[in-house]
């Protein structure tokens, strides 16, 4: 069975319940299943033959769900491209994935213009056309093509098959308990593996994805009106997002909405204190799911839930655990010697490998006695109940004074530090390596670097202790929502804080600016530039949580974007503060 046909066993069973709930459309399956056939049609009418790729630009809108569904009912691979790269990176994944046609609204189409110079462009929606016979399509034909980044920078090509996506979306609908009845929230770009846990569990289970494109405001404000707006009942967050809801909810007060009842977290270690936080603040029927896996695995391969009862009784120093693998993955563990192992994921959701890396599919993608493993790199252990718990990646592990050192076992010990929100570790100066640590102070009770080294130094042993511990209002992440440890070095190498470089000026322009050196650790005066300064959509959402909550205004990214400077952007928060 491919991916449409068993959309088309859902809809068969509910024809008018809603599919695509967007703020200017909604679409029962009847209706989606109708624009699926025919984006296919359309496909075919520009000589798009079965098997072929095509691009499609990842958009917060109905027409990218439809238009990739579309792709697959006709019986080819969609590669997911973000509009908003730079052009040369566009074309690079273009040639690199081998896209003969992109499909797409046509302002969208319009505005990445020379990107797709030789690519047949097939605009969105096809309202006049219509639907056809499709090519039958098998599970193994290939779904999709999507890049992920290399740890040498290097983009990824992974391949996905459709039993692949089948197995991951079936599972999940279970494990995450959606039925008809739930609005799940269409947060993630479909450029990220995430993005299919929200669609395919989702139809899969005949509920409604909700598209909103406020979501790529990136607040957490600006998220908690579209699910209470929208009736959302299910959200999948990075955990650094997720870390940003919780500061927001203690902070603040606010309550969840009242119509989420699952809150789905992963892409990063999860931090026993902010967990314990969650469950203190929320209501206990809101579960809390820890999910783990990789792009190469598709979607989700192990999870657990750990909000409630079960999270109020973590202490600092626990490990959150990332549960037992979903039924169809087979787990196959390394043993390392010291009471950890290393992790391989088997079953039938193992991608095929890398696009035209056969050297590094060969390294990772391996065989085992019932079909091919993925070796993750991720060191796990195995906890009492059977689940594992995630300790960090194999290939992080420094030699510091002689002595091998993990950093995931320090940032643990840093965050289970009294008034230490989050933490992350590395070494600088290459061969003869320093160990730093930053942490993020509490909002409410604050540690000091001297506190912390106090902690760790009663810890640690010695050889594991960082040379330096530095204090930052943020930690800079990756557009994966991991925190980008490389930026971080590069920042702590180069960069200093700049006393207020504008004391004289008038009161806002002074606290917009300030809020620029907090969030971006760098010199910022009225008029230095926002992305000069190395600022990106996610670095926003803090200083968008910094602004909001100081002003007690309503800014989104756009306004940060299109206002670069401080002296810009603090005229927009003069013109809507509250007389």
């Amino acid at each position: 069975m491919s991916i449409t046909a068993e959309l088309a066993r859902v809809a068969a069973a509910a024809p008018d319940a809603p599919a695509l709930l967007d703020r200017d459309r909604e679409l029962t399956f009847r209706q989606l299943m109708a624009e699926v056939e025919r984006v296919a049609a359309g496909l075919a009418a520009h000589g798009v033959p079965r098997g072929a790729r095509v691009a499609v630009p990842a958009e917060r809108h109905w027409t990218t769900i439809a238009g990739a569904l579309g792709v697959l009912h006709a019986g080819a691979a969609y590669l997911p491209v973000s509009p908003g790269d730079p052009e040369d990176r566009l074309r690079s994944v273009l040639t690199a994935g081998g896209a003969v046609a992109v499909i797409g609204r046509e302002p969208t189409l319009a505005a990445l213009g020379p990107a797709l110079r030789g690519l047949d462009a097939v605009p969105l929606p096809f309202e006049r056309l219509a639907g056809g016979s499709a090519p039958a399509v098998s599970p193994d034909d290939l779904a999709y093509l999507m890049f992920t980044s290399g740890s040498t920078g290097v983009p990824k090509g992974v391949l996905v098959p459709h039993r692949a996506v089948l197995t991951a979306g079936t599972a999940l609908r279970d494990r995450y308990g959606i039925t008809h009845e739930d609005r799940v929230l269409n947060l993630t770009p479909l450029i990220w593996d995430t993005s299919g846990e929200e669609i395919y569990a989702t139809l899969f289970g005949g509920a409604a994805l909700v598209c909103d494109d406020r979501t790529a405001d990136a607040s957490i404000a600006t998220l908690l009106d579209v699910v209470a707006d929208r009736g959302v009942t299910v959200v999948n967050l990075a955990t650094a997002l997720w870390n940003e809801l919780v500061d927001h909810l203690v902070t603040t007060g606010r309550p969840l909405p009242s119509s989420l009842r699952a809150v789905v977290m992963g892409g990063e270690e999860a931090r026993a204190r902010t967990v314990r936080l969650w469950s203190e603040h929320v209501p206990e029927h809101v579960r809390l799911i820890n999910a783990y896996g990789q792009t190469e695995t598709v979607m989700v391969t192990h999870a657990a839930d750990i909000g409630g009862r079960s999270g109020r009784s973590l202490r600092d120093t626990d490990d959150v655990p990332i549960g037992h693998a979903l039924p169809h993955i087979r787990e196959i563990l390394t043993d390392r010697g010291d009471g950890t192992a290393e992790l391989a994921v088997g079953g039938p959701t193992v991608a095929w490998g890398y696009l035209h890396r056969p050297d590094l599919t060969g390294a990772r993608f391996v065989p085992a006695h019932d079909g091919r493993a993925y070796l993750t790199g991720d060191v796990v252990r195995v906890r009492p109940d059977g689940g594992l718990t995630f300790l960090g990646r194999a290939d992080r592990q420094l030699k510091i004074r002689g002595v091998r050192v993990e950093p995931a076992e320090v940032e643990r010990a840093m965050t289970a530090c009294p008034g230490v929100t989050t933490a992350t570790v590395f070494a600088v100066d290459g061969e003869h390596s320093t160990l730093v640590g930053v942490y993020v102070p509490s909002a409410t009770d604050p540690a000091d670097p001297a506190d912390v080294m106090r902690a760790l130094e009663a810890r640690l042993p010695r050889a594991m202790l960082p040379h330096h511990v530095h204090a930052r209002p943020s930690l800079p992440l990756t557009a994966t929502g991991k925190v980008d440890v490389n930026a971080l070095r590069a920042t702590f190498t180069t960069r200093v804080l700049a006393p207020g470089a504008t004391d004289d000026a008038p009161d806002v322009l002074a606290q917009v600016a300030a809020a620029y050196r907090e969030v971006l650790d760098a010199a910022a005066d009225a008029d230095s530039s926002y992305f000069d300064l190395g600022g990106d959509s996610l670095t926003a959402v803090r200083l968008l949580s910094r602004l909001n909550q100081r002003f007690d205004v309503r800014l989104g990214v756009r306004d940060v974007f299109d206002h670069p400077t401080p002296r810009l952007l603090a005229k927009v928060v003069e013109a809507r503060t509250p007389s």
